[in-house]
């Protein structure tokens, strides 16, 4: 009984540390800025200006500057980054 309670308890367990955020946002705008040094960039969407934290995932966000562009971010890294 008591071996049969402990594996129920792991394997509940286990479950919670398989579950991840997922939460992503999507933003879009015209790209104002690209920092290659800070590795970020700047998005004006509605009025606001959002800086965003490109990762190695992210390839030639310096040809889009000035265009519009949708980036899809998880906690303010961005995961993709296409002209809209």
């Amino acid at each position: 009984m008591k071996s049969i309670i402990t594996t129920l308890a792991v394997i509940g367990l286990s479950a919670s540390a398989f579950a991840g955020c997922g939460k992503t946002e999507t933003t879009s705008g015209k790209l104002k800025s690209v920092d290659a040094d800070s590795k970020s960039i700047v998005i004006e969407s509605e009025g606001k200006e959002v800086k965003l934290t490109l990762t190695a995932a992210v390839k030639n966000a310096d040809k889009l500057v000035g265009k519009d562009v949708v980036a899809v971010s998880s906690h303010k890294k961005v995961e993709s980054l296409k002209k809209s």
